[in-house]
C-alpha cells in the first residue's frame, strides 16, 4: 500500500558546520519532523522531485509524508513552519507551501 504525500515544503538543509547534514540524502529519507506547537516528533519521509541528491546547505522543495499522523494532520497549514532533526540533532528548518488532500 502506497502511502499518501501529506504536504510539499520548501526545506533547507543546513550545513555540516552548523550541525546539518553530513552527507548527502536521496529519497525516501526520513527524519523527524517538529511542529511548533506540537509536544512530540513525527517521522516524516522525504520525496525528492527536482534533485536525486540532495546536499548539506541546500534549500528545496521536498514532498513529505508524515507517519503516524494521522490524528495531527488537519492541523497543519500552508505557511507553517517546522524543524527537521536526526539522531545529530537539528538538520534543518522548513515552511509548509501547499497542502496535499486526504
Amino acid at each position: 500500500m502506497k502511502k499518501l504525500t501529506h504536504f510539499k515544503a520548501l526545506i533547507n538543509y543546513h550545513k555540516t558546520e552548523k550541525g546539518g547534514l553530513v552527507t548527502p540524502v536521496s529519497t525516501g529519507f526520513r527524519a523527524s519532523f517538529k511542529f511548533p506547537f506540537e509536544l512530540v516528533s513525527y517521522l516524516g519521509v522525504q520525496t525528492f522531485t527536482e534533485n536525486e541528491l540532495i546536499f548539506p546547505g541546500d534549500s528545496i522543495a521536498v514532498d513529505v509524508t508524515l507517519i503516524g499522523a494521522e490524528l495531527f494532520l488537519g492541523k497543519l497549514y500552508t505557511g507553517m513552519d517546522f524543524e527537521i532533526s536526526d539522531n545529530s540533532g537539528i538538520i534543518g528548518n522548513g515552511l509548509i507551501t501547499e497542502l496535499y488532500s486526504k
